[in-house]
């Protein structure tokens, strides 16, 4: 991606020669945009990001839901296979394979983003790509469960992409256009999540799915279950691959002296970790329960719905996501601001929790039209709440040190692995215990979330306001342009 113009080379090495700033997380400038004293003159319009990094950053953020997600349909039978556990327990081992990953990933993370700041951003993340790939290929040829929990140990061990893509994101943006810029990061995650079941479904056990097609491939009956992961493994390579080519190192030179962790953790970041910690509960609960709940018959507070309509609903839900922080969330950070969004998004976020328990009171009355009028809402409106867990990664990006950027990020992605390590769980058995005890009609989960939404809406009023970073844009195009410059000088085209 390196330019070969005159032009290029001369304005590159003119930056060069200037007072390096230091770093700020902003979009690239346009290359006839006048730099004044030092700062590019501010407009009412978002500055423009860099779409080919967004991109690369996209493609490679799938990568950790799709390797997350793409196990869960096949994994049980998998474990059942090996006849190693019994039938009945068979629950036990997958979910300690799920938290395999997040225990390991949340301990090696803090190394990572040390590791991000001391090297660089762009070897961390093609190293955690490489792990990525590894043990999800590995994965696929298991015969032993012990091997199943090895596989997943190391794709924690090597669960720093995360971590790392968020802290590149963050660095490709400003406060002008970083609501667009995480509706991207937060979408490509959406279409992880959703994907990797799918594939997972539709690619396991080929000999047997698509005998005309696989049923001669020896490796596909010995091993069943290959061919996902390795459909998966050949993904997270394009990307690795891709990225090694053509992303920009975003590293900033207070890197170079990064603060001590205590001075990173200061009262307003502790608190934002706080924040962000109540408001990603909150999202991965539901995401636990949803499916639950849908699966759950009527009579005792469910919809009574088969595996087929359940991942076609979740698809919607994921898609419907997808559409409100590609589109709304980005608009409405621009016209109120960061802080009013989260303020505004989280004081309706706990009706739209109440919804899914209105829409099985309707259909225990038969009102089936209601009831289905009631989950559509949900599944479209509703989804419009994961715009805080976005809010609030906008508002904790702007507490961070720029020399501590990595490790922020780093923290927040291990309180995610610690919340889907414990919370979702606690949300299923409660919810358990409502349906088979009929405590509050098999509502009392529903009840709880709203209750804990209502919590988002509380810290969304304490959360502190966004930083404008936007006037010191020139020092990311420096940052950028130096990178290309290098480039152009290595290859010997002026």
């Amino acid at each position: 991606m390196g330019r070969t113009s005159r032009a290029s080379s001369d304005e590159t090495l003119i930056i060069r020669n200037g007072n390096n700033a230091g770093a700020n997380y902003g979009a690239t400038a346009h290359p006839g945009q006048d730099v004044e004293g030092g700062r590019l003159p501010k407009n009412d319009e978002p500055n423009p990001l860099d779409m080919g990094q967004i991109a690369l950053l996209s493609m490679a953020r799938i990568s950790e839901p799709l390797t997350f997600g793409i196990l869960f349909p096949f994994v049980q039978q998998m474990i059942v296979e090996t006849g190693e556990v019994e039938v009945e327990n068979v629950g036990y081992s997958v979910g300690f394979i799920e938290v395999a990953f997040s225990i390991t990933q949340c301990l090696s993370l803090l190394y990572w983003a040390r590791a991000a700041d001391k090297f660089g951003r762009k070897p961390v993340l093609i190293a955690s790509l490489f792990g990525a790939l590894a043990s999800t290929a590995l994965f696929g040829f298991c015969k032993h469960v012990w091997q199943m929990y090895a596989c997943r140990f190391l794709a924690g061990v090597f669960g720093g992409n995360a971590m790392v893509i968020r802290t590149l994101f963050t660095e490709n943006c400003d406060s002008t256009n970083q609501a667009k810029a995480f509706a991207y990061f937060a979408f490509a995650a959406n279409m992880g999540a959703v994907l990797g079941p799918t594939l997972g479904g539709y690619f396991a056990e080929p000999a047997k799915q698509w005998p005309k097609l696989f049923g001669h491939f020896q490796l596909f009956i010995q091993f069943p279950y290959a061919l996902p992961c390795l459909v998966c493994a050949v993904y997270i390579l394009v990307s690795m691959v891709l990225c090694s080519m053509y992303l920009k190192e975003t590293r900033p030179d207070e890197c170079d002296n990064p603060p001590p962790i205590k001075e990173v953790l200061t009262r307003k970041t502790i608190g934002m970790f706080g924040i962000f910690g109540w408001g990603v509960t909150v999202v991965f609960c539901v995401y636990a329960l949803f499916p639950l709940y849908l699966f759950t018959p009527v009579a005792i507070g469910g919809q009574s719905m088969s595996p087929p309509q359940i991942a076609s609903l979740g698809a919607a839900n994921g898609l419907c996501q997808g559409l409100w922080l590609l589109f709304a969330l980005p608009r409405f950070d621009r016209w109120l601001g960061t802080k009013k969004t989260f303020i505004i998004v989280s004081s309706v976020f706990p009706v739209f929790m109440l919804l899914p328990a209105v829409a099985n009171a309707f259909a225990r009355s038969d009102n089936w039209f209601l009831s289905k009028l009631s989950l559509a809402a949900f599944v479209t409106l509703g989804s419009s709440g994961n715009m805080t867990f976005t809010s609030v990664q906008l508002l904790l990006n702007s507490c961070a040190p720029p020399g501590a950027i990595a490790t922020v990020n780093g923290i927040a992605v291990a309180i995610c692995g610690i919340v889907k390590s414990f919370f979702p769980a606690v949300i299923n058995s409660i919810f358990a215990i409502s349906v088979s005890k009929q405590i509050l009609g098999g509502y009392l989960a529903w009840i709880v979330l709203s209750a804990m939404a209502a919590g988002t809406f509380v810290c969304a009023l304490y959360a502190p306001e966004a930083k404008d970073d936007s006037k010191d844009m020139d020092k990311n195009r420096r940052r950028v342009l130096e990178a290309e410059g290098e480039e152009v000088l290595e290859s010997g085209h002026f």
